[in-house]
């Protein structure tokens, strides 16, 4: 079965596409032990549809790019044009301002996008973001897994409505494959918003950052950062202790060190398959970000011609504000991406020959990029991916 040869090759991003397509009776989403979702499917099962759809290992671009930062039309910094909204949001609202403005002048019905489950202070799930106060509730970033796509199929059959949709570059793979699969649902998505990811920590990871207050019991909120750019992450109990801790400290020292193998040697973590790309506009010191408290800002890879005249329109709306911004500089404002776009295909090399061409990759050119690095670094790089995925295959439970 293809499903067990990706969780087996650790290839799954856990999004729950092939839960959607296959209905949840025949393959359920569970919670591993280390702290992400993984399909369960039964045996007797034809799951042959999962190699069109699977985000884990199929992700096609349909513009071949030999820039770092894929096709860009329009490159800007921005952040929301009202105050609380920049404030509270993860980055500078720009995401939000975008999907309040989709909505509230009717360009969509409705936005999906991640924010924390209901009566949860820890789990994700896709909402369905139809007010104004449904965007604002998820403007904050969530550093775990979600079942981003386990239910899409279900949610788009139940109304004619359309749709912008906000997610991690690999969502929007798992959508994009879902439409070459069922081209009859193209037209309901609108506009694709991307953000910027550096991979998804286990819900593990989590619990360990909320466990260094020394608390034992469950806090009722959590977040990862908002309430100022970066923010911090901050955890708050029912008796109404809080803890808090830097995003240096807890994306940089924890989160960041307990993600998945598929994230480390993810061809595309700036969003390349979106109309928009959004990142965090980092300041910069001595070629390297910083991370001090200050107004909430973004930079913008607009990336179609639907993403620019999304963007051109809500500027003119007064829902955010925008100033040009180099493309150059990104590489300092972002050099974990930059570095990595370069040479993630050292990475994907092993892993292809070891699965016998399990990843289908198109439209990247990680192959050219790769070239043009370090031969030297490539070997060490190629040879660390080697022994982390055969630990990682050893230790898989399937």
């Amino acid at each position: 079965m293809i499903t067990k040869k990706i969780i087996k090759n650790q290839l799954c991003v856990g999004c729950g596409l092939c839960s959607s397509v296959l209905d949840s009776e025949n393959c359920n989403m569970v919670l591993s032990k280390e702290g992400f979702y993984r399909p369960h499917i039964k045996e007797d099962i034809d799951d042959s549809i999962v190699k069109k759809i699977c985000p884990g290992i199929r992700v096609h671009s349909e513009k071949n790019s030999d820039s770092i930062w894929g096709n860009v039309l329009d490159v800007c910094e921005g952040w929301s044009s009202d105050e609380r909204i920049r404030h509270k949001a993860a980055s500078g609202g720009v995401v939000t301002a975008l999907a309040l403005y989709l909505i509230e002048r009717k360009i969509v019905d409705a936005v999906l996008q991640v924010g924390v489950k209901e009566d949860s202070y820890l789990y994700n799930e896709l909402k369905i973001s139809r007010s104004r106060n449904d965007v604002i509730n998820c403007a904050q970033s969530r550093y775990a897994p979600s079942l981003t796509l386990n239910k899409i199929k279900q949610i788009i059959d139940k109304s004619n409505e359309t749709f912008a949709f906000v997610g991690k570059p690999c969502d929007i793979a798992g959508v994009k494959n879902f439409i070459d699969v069922y081209p009859h649902y193209k037209e309901r998505f609108r506009l694709f918003i991307s953000i910027f990811c550096a991979g998804m920590p286990s819900y593990n990871a989590t619990k360990k950052v909320w466990t260094l207050s020394g608390k034992k019991e469950e806090p009722i909120s959590l977040k990862y950062r908002g309430d100022g750019w970066p923010g911090y992450f901050k955890a708050v109990w029912k008796d109404g202790s809080e803890y808090q801790l830097s995003y240096n400290d807890s994306w940089g020292k924890i989160l960041g060190r307990h993600l998945g193998f598929r994230c480390k040697i993810c061809p595309d973590g700036i969003g390349m398959l979106s109309d928009i790309s959004v990142g965090d506009s980092w300041s910069t010191k001595n070629g390297y970000p910083e991370f001090a408290e200050q107004d909430g800002r973004c930079f913008v890879l607009v990336r179609t011609e639907r993403g620019r005249l999304a963007m051109n329109a809500a500027e003119k709306a007064g829902y955010l504000v925008k100033q040009k911004l180099k493309i150059d500089r990104i590489k300092d404002m972002q050099p974990y991406q930059y570095q990595r776009r370069r040479t993630v295909g050292w990475r994907i090399f092993p892993v292809q020959a070891i699965t016998l061409g399990l990843l289908n990759i198109k439209g990247f050119r990680y192959n050219r990029l790769m070239l043009k690095s370090n031969f030297k670094e490539g070997i060490k790089t190629i040879l660390g991916t080697l022994s982390r995925f055969l630990k990682a295959r050893t230790n898989t439970n399937i």
